[in-house]
């Protein structure tokens, strides 16, 4: 087949305008805690939870870092895509990563002085920003939680406060490196009274208990790093919910009092998961994220918490 010159400007002219209207453009993707379906925040006060159905919670703080962000096409090809730096989303040699802070710390169950060991910040940042070409994404795929080649750097290199932001939080001490997800919240249990709820998921076994992490290894032990990839996702009209009935489904919400020493004097409304086997109430949460408490893999289709919410 053989082109004329008019021809050949004409399918350059068309390729052109093709390029041209998928040219990158600014996209937000949000996020949002959701409750049968619908968004929950601090003023509310969402119930049908435990063994029972007849336990209300009041999210207190719910943070977690977002890392290895993807964003594919209708071929499964991932969508070129460059995420804003800022106070939120940090770049580095060693990965990228993005802090979603679902929570402030002044109304409602979010109050500063609504939980015992309560540690919210001020600032939120619900959805994660930067350029892409947003009609031709369908998929989204991203990891919860710190890599561990960032987090062996930044450890290695800062204090826990003079990590760059926003690595300055959420931090364990630095023989078990970062927490990649935390809920904490108030519970009434009806009949039973009030507790409080933590839930903490983050890397375990990460060096010597008298140094810091990762300064004898590459990677810790449990990585506890929950995938996740939604399909048909509409970058422009979905959000990507945490459903907090998932996230405490199968709880029986009975967990250890203490005293002032830490020494277990009974037990009373609660939930309480710090990465640990040994706590009951871990091996359940860790399932409906899709991770493997055992050997702290994640299988991204058992991970029921992250969904795809629609308008």
């Amino acid at each position: 087949m053989t082109f004329t010159p008019r021809a050949s400007l004409a399918i350059a002219a068309l390729a052109l305008c093709f390029a041209c209207g998928r040219a990158p453009e600014a996209f937000s993707m949000k996020f949002a805690a959701l409750v049968d379906g619908k968004p929950v925040g601090c003023t509310d006060a969402p119930t049908g939870f435990g063994t029972s159905g007849a336990t209300t919670i009041g999210i207190n703080d719910l943070r977690f870092y977002l890392s290895n962000l993807k964003l594919l096409d209708s071929s499964g090809k991932e969508v070129e895509t460059t995420l804003d730096e800022d106070a939120f989303q940090l770049a580095s040699a060693q990965g990228q990563l993005s802090l979603v802070d679902l929570t402030g710390n002044s109304e409602g169950s979010c109050g500063a002085t609504m939980l015992g060991g309560g540690e919210g910040t001020g600032r939120t940042h619900p959805a994660i920003t930067g350029k892409t070409r947003v009609a031709d994404v369908k998929t989204v795929s991203f990891e919860v939680g710190v890599p561990q080649p960032v987090m062996k750097k930044v450890i290695a290199e800062n204090t826990p406060e003079g990590a760059p932001s926003p690595l300055a939080e959420l931090y364990w001490n630095w023989s078990s490196g970062y927490r990649h997800f935390i809920f904490n919240f108030t519970i009434n249990d009806g009949s039973n009274g009030s507790g409080e709820g933590y839930l903490h998921i983050g890397s375990r076994d990460c060096g010597p208990m008298a140094g810091k992490a990762l300064e004898d290894r590459d990677s810790c032990t449990y990585v506890n790093n929950p995938s996740v990839t939604l399909s048909s996702f509409d970058l422009t009209h979905d959000t990507v919910g945490i459903d907090l009935k998932k996230v405490l489904q199968g709880l029986d919400f009975v967990s250890p009092k203490y005293d002032a020493n830490f020494n277990v004097i009974g037990q009373g409304p609660g939930v309480e998961c710090h990465s640990s086997p040994d706590q009951p109430d871990c091996p359940t949460i860790f399932s409906s994220f899709g991770l493997d408490i055992a050997t702290g893999k994640s299988t991204t289709a058992s991970n029921a918490v992250f969904v795809r919410a629609t308008p």
